[in-house]
């Protein structure tokens, strides 16, 4: 045996060595509730540890993705603080080079090291995610935490290099790299400090860099090939990703051995930008689409991009919910009035709103609406609507700019609102939160293009002239699955284009929609405007058929929907305008699974998309269409990932399946439930035994279901999945279409050809590719459907303010007495 390997400068050294990644250790590995990620991996990682403590292994944690980074540091450290583990010398971990906190990392981790009194390994390594990191950071709107150039990550590496050796009485000081530079400065620095070969280890990867290996051998030092050990076929990923590393264009391992670089070329310092992109001083809105800053674009205001949602692996963000969550919770039944007195004789009853997880806990008791009361709602909006439609569209604007200020103030209150009263979890409830401020700013923006007459033609001798002018009167209807987005955007749409509001929220989240007028109010929105119109369905009905409500926007279910539409065409006394009916009204969303996909993408995508908020979106997912060939090992896997989600209350942050809205909604779930039984096979179904509260009920996924059958044809608005088997491709796009909704639908794919039929072929209004099929975005992905899933304009697209005004022409003969003022 070589000296070399069996021992370094801190004493023996173990021949077996394991790497960990911890989120293998649990299936919810999430930093958003890191009390919970503890719990469940150190009760893996302890027989581990143990185990390599008995049998004289080693063990390394890699890092993963950054989001996960400071909870990986945070889980190793807690844990090797535990008297078991504290005297163990034989655990690394790694830091990647690429990532702008790992200088600070690594410095408040060798203080840790110090403190801790035993030695440990760290791992140098470059960073293996910088597409996935720079891509999902700039989709989400948060900052980019990677180096964007190469020679800065090289820099930090260097950097860290003396950094790890001069700690070398406390580390195992590790550096993988086939970087001739960076291995020339390990030695480098290793003899200038006066140390053994034996303290630095050299790491590499097997078939990469070959002679660089050889010559770190022959040069003393310790190197460790790390190679890959099973599957052909899974094993590919490895291969293929080596090729693109082996070829890219500003690869070393190209340059230096396909190249024709001198040595002097290939040993020049990396070079240093002063730039302040990407580190963090520019604006993060013009970090993102390749907005270059500049003094002209820094000077405007930003076209529209995205609220960010939180990224609540930030500890600040983290708190900031928890003292929300506890000053809501602090101030239980507020009471919510109407701003104007009952009709004479008659009082209003209440609607009560509860916490779907505790429904003894009450979160407000809000006056709701009496039938009568919608003339005089109605009449107040006519009232106060004029001088609305009169007011410059710039102030109009300006008051949903001011309106989305304040919604971003309150960000984490509104949250938390959402969490007590409709039992969303703290994504869920943060990402309603961001799309009602989206909705409020992309709909001011595009007021603008509607905002001044648009020049029709360009003949000499005729002026024409395309305006568009408000309505008047727009009932909104909104739902409770989506309190604050859903009727933020319908009722902005209908301000910013001059009309007046009579928004009735759903009986079932008042006190959310109460937020929004609140939040209307103080942003300067004129009284009158505006109407609150809480109250039961008969409200509603009487609203819907008003002579002076020409508008109506309706989101909520399919029978509803088509009864305001039935009620819209009927003309009333008095009534001066045709009714124009905006109505979003669900979906039996399909996702397909074929032959190509992979597995592990498609089953977070179908859970995610089957078990967000309980499954009570619109969007969900609730038929999984899977082609033969894959379809019992894809059941499998979805079964068990479908099983690991964890049940509890919506404030808990680890929750991943929270209440159904109501009693109602339950049994809603439990009548198909008993139907699934009759008509598939159930692969999983709720224990209701064991719940943590009456309107909470587990997951359900039942295979051989056909598309005749209720569960493949009906919306059930709960956490059950139906699965059809299809034979292949043809059929799997057939079974899709062959229901009366067409909201959204997905495929996880990869191939080229099923991807481009699924384009043509899959008729929905939003489709989703290798992707969940929930979460669209304003702007983006404007939302709504086709066939019985509704009627009207895709909500945050580029034509939904057309629907809450008319246009009118105006033509004007400019020539005079035979002379035209464009010719003279």
């Amino acid at each position: 045996p070589s000296p070399l390997l069996e021992a370094d400068h801190l004493g023996p050294l173990p021949r077996t060595q394991v790497s960990i990644k911890l989120s293998a250790l649990d299936s919810q590995f999430d930093p958003i509730d890191p009390e919970g990620c503890y719990a469940a991996v150190a009760a893996r990682l302890r027989p581990l540890l143990r185990a390599a403590m008995q049998h004289g292994a080693a063990v390394t944690f890699d890092m993963e993705h950054y989001e996960w980074k400071d909870l990986t540091l945070w889980i190793a450290q807690r844990l090797l603080m535990e008297e078991e583990f504290r005297a163990y010398p034989f655990v690394s971990l790694a830091v990647q080079a690429y990532l702008k906190d790992t200088e600070r990392d690594v410095r408040e981790l060798l203080a840790w090291a110090e403190a801790r009194g035993a030695p440990m390994g760290v791992r140098l390594v470059k960073g293996a995610y910088w597409d996935y990191e720079t891509i999902t950071h700039c989709q989400r709107g948060w900052p980019v935490p990677v180096f964007a150039r190469k020679d800065d990550t090289d820099a930090c590496y260097e950097r860290l290099i003396p950094l790890l050796l001069e700690h070398h009485a406390v580390i195992r000081p590790a550096f993988g790299t086939h970087n001739l530079r960076h291995v020339a400065m390990v030695m480098a620095e290793t003899e200038r400090k006066g140390l053994a070969t034996k303290v630095a280890e050299l790491q590499m990867l097997y078939g990469m860099a070959e002679p660089l290996q050889a010559a770190i051998v022959d040069a003393g030092y310790r190197l460790r090939v790390y190679a890959p050990v099973g599957d052909l076929i899974p094993g590919m990923a490895y291969l293929v990703r080596r090729l693109l590393e082996n070829t890219a264009n500003e690869s070393i391992l190209r340059r230096q051995f396909l190249g024709n670089q001198r040595l002097d070329e290939l040993l020049k310092p990396p070079a240093l930008t002063h730039s302040d992109v990407g580190t963090g001083l520019i604006p993060a809105h013009l970090q993102k689409e390749g907005v270059n800053p500049s003094p002209t674009n820094l000077g405007l205001e930003p076209e529209f991009t995205n609220e960010p949602h939180t990224d609540f692996s930030r500890a600040e963000a983290r708190e900031r919910m928890r003292a929300a969550l506890a000053t809501v919770r602090a101030t239980p039944g507020r009471r919510i009035e109407l701003t104007f007195p009952p009709p004479r004789g008659l009082t209003r009853p209440t609607l009560t709103a509860r916490n779907p997880a505790r429904p003894e806990e009450v979160v407000g008791v809000v006056s709701a609406a009496v039938p009568e009361d919608v003339d005089e709602a109605v009449a107040r909006a006519v009232a106060g609507g004029r001088s609305w439609a009169a007011m410059p569209a710039s102030d109009r604007m300006a008051v949903l700019a001011k309106a989305a200020d304040l919604l971003r103030q309150r960000r984490f209150e509104l949250a938390a609102l959402e969490v007590f009263e409709v039992g969303k979890g703290w994504r869920d409830a943060d990402a309603d939160v961001a799309e009602a401020i989206d909705f409020l700013e992309y709909y001011r923006r595009q007021m603008r293009r509607l905002a001044e007459p648009i020049r029709l033609g360009t003949l000499p001798g005729e002026l024409n002239h395309l305006v568009y002018r408000p309505r008047g009167v727009v009932a909104v209807l909104s739902p409770w699955n989506f309190p604050l987005a859903i009727p933020t955007g319908m009722v902005a749409a209908a301000l910013v284009t001059g009309n007046a509001v009579v928004f009735k929220p759903s009986e079932r989240s008042p006190v959310t929609g109460h937020a929004l007028v609140a939040a209307f109010r103080e942003a300067g929105l004129p009284d009158g405007v505006l109407q609150f119109l809480p109250g039961e369905p008969e409200a509603g009905r009487r609203l819907v058929a008003h002579p002076d409500v020409p508008v109506i926007a309706f989101t909520g279910s399919k029978a509803v929907g088509l009864q305001i539409i039935a009620d819209a065409a009927r003309v009333s006394p008095g009534q001066r305008e045709v009714k124009k009916v905006v109505a979003e009204m669900g979906g039996k969303n399909a996702i397909i699974v074929d032959d190509t996909a992979d597995l592990d993408e498609a089953v977070a995508g179908v859970i995610a998309s089957f078990l967000g908020y309980q499954g009570q979106k619109c969007s969900a997912c609730s038929r999984a269409i899977v082609l033969d060939a894959i379809h019992d090992s894809f059941v499998e896997r979805l079964v068990e990932a479908a099983r690991s989600v964890r049940m509890g209350p919506p404030e808990e942050p680890g929750t991943g399946l929270g209440p159904l809205i109501d009693q109602r909604a339950v049994q809603k779930v439990l009548d198909y439930l008993a139907i699934a039984k009759q008509e598939g096979t159930p692969v999983l179904l709720p224990d209701l035994a064991r719940r943590p509260g009456p309107n909470f009920v587990g997951p359900a996924i039942v295979t051989n279901i056909r598309p005749e059958h209720r569960l493949a044809r009906e919306e059930i608005f709960g956490p059950v999945l139906a699965v059809l088997r299809a034979r292949d491709f043809d059929q799997a796009l057939a079974f899709a279409n062959a229901t009366e909704y067409a909201l959204t639908g997905g495929l996880f794919s990869r191939s080229p050809r099923n991807i481009a039929r699924a384009r043509e072929e899959f008729l929905v209004g939003n489709l989703y590719i290798n992707r969940g099929i929930t979460g669209a975005l304003v702007g983006r992905q404007p939302f709504g459907g086709g066939r019985l899933s509704g009627i009207g304009a895709k909500a945050g697209g580029p034509d939904y303010l057309l629907q809450f005004v008319s246009g009118s022409v105006l033509s004007e003969n400019t020539l005079r007495r035979g002379f035209s003022p464009e010719l003279s």
